[in-house]
């Protein structure tokens, strides 16, 4: 039942999709943000879509966000993470996703 919920809101035109080697370096999801230490202030803006998996996730603008406080205690989530590691990260999760799908 979950996934008839998610596919309606895949079919709503109103906000922008990508897929993950078309996402903008400006939009990010919410976890990768958090590993950043920082959180949204608003909406999301876009979404990643994942077919193969049948799977989206919120994108948020990094324009709109905020220093997150720091938390007292022991996390292990990095949290200083920066934007430069993030990309990295992601142009090297687009070359494995590009490997795995030319293999199917």
């Amino acid at each position: 039942m979950r996934f008839r919920k998610e596919w309606r809101i895949m079919t709503d035109e109103s906000i922008k999709r990508y897929l993950p080697e078309e996402v903008p370096d400006h939009l990010f999801t919410q976890s990768r943000l958090s590993r950043m230490g920082l959180a949204s202030t608003g909406e999301h803006v876009a979404f990643v879509l994942y077919p193969e998996q049948r799977q989206q996730y919120k994108l948020f603008d990094i324009d709109g966000t905020k220093k997150r406080k720091q938390q007292k205690g022991l996390s292990l989530v990095q949290k200083d993470a920066t934007v430069e590691q993030i990309l990295a990260e992601r142009k090297h999760e687009i070359e494995v996703r590009k490997s795995q799908l030319g293999s199917m």
